[in-house]
């Protein structure tokens, strides 16, 4: 079974004690995929046009900010590689939600495990939103299975075990 499992920065304890339980290691192929959001990039452009200001900051200030988020995500990414032993890692850059979906396709996984939200420090209500647009997106257009793992909610983890 081939497991693409979408890291955030938040999420890799989560993740790894979700797969550590699926399947034997000889019986899975995994991946961890970190996708480095432009959404941000786009928004900061947008502000600086507002303030009559050019679109991009200077070309110093670009490759400092470019080797920060390139820092970023491999460090994620071998963390995420290492808590699941060794499993091949996949950087993208673009928009969250459509390159889950095309490295799914791309990769031909048998599941997707991604988290319903960046922050999983605490949970949200269930109901319409608690679940963010990337795993809203996920859940709608992926080629395969979409284990969608839920942070607990503190009610439900303060119950005494049965």
């Amino acid at each position: 079974m081939r497991i693409l499992c979408c890291l955030d920065g938040t999420n890799n304890e989560q993740i790894r004690d979700a797969v550590k339980n699926m399947l034997r290691a000889e019986e899975r192929t995994l991946a961890v995929l970190y996708v480095t959001d432009i959404g941000p990039e786009m928004q900061i452009e947008h502000q600086r046009i507002r303030f009559l200001r050019p679109p991009r900051p200077p070309q110093p200030r670009r490759e400092q900010m470019r080797k920060a988020v390139e820092m970023t995500a491999h460090e994620i990414l071998e963390e995420g590689s290492r808590s699941l032993d060794g499993a091949e890692k996949i950087e993208r850059t673009g928009r969250p939600e459509r390159e889950i979906v095309r490295v799914a396709q791309e990769w031909q996984a048998d599941i997707v495990v991604l988290c319903s939200r960046g922050s999983l420090e605490t949970a949200s209500p269930p109901g319409p939103k608690s679940v963010g647009h990337v795993a809203r997106f996920v859940l709608d257009h992926a080629p395969c299975p979409v284990l969608l793992l839920r942070p607990r909610s503190d009610a439900v983890s303060q119950l005494p075990p049965r």
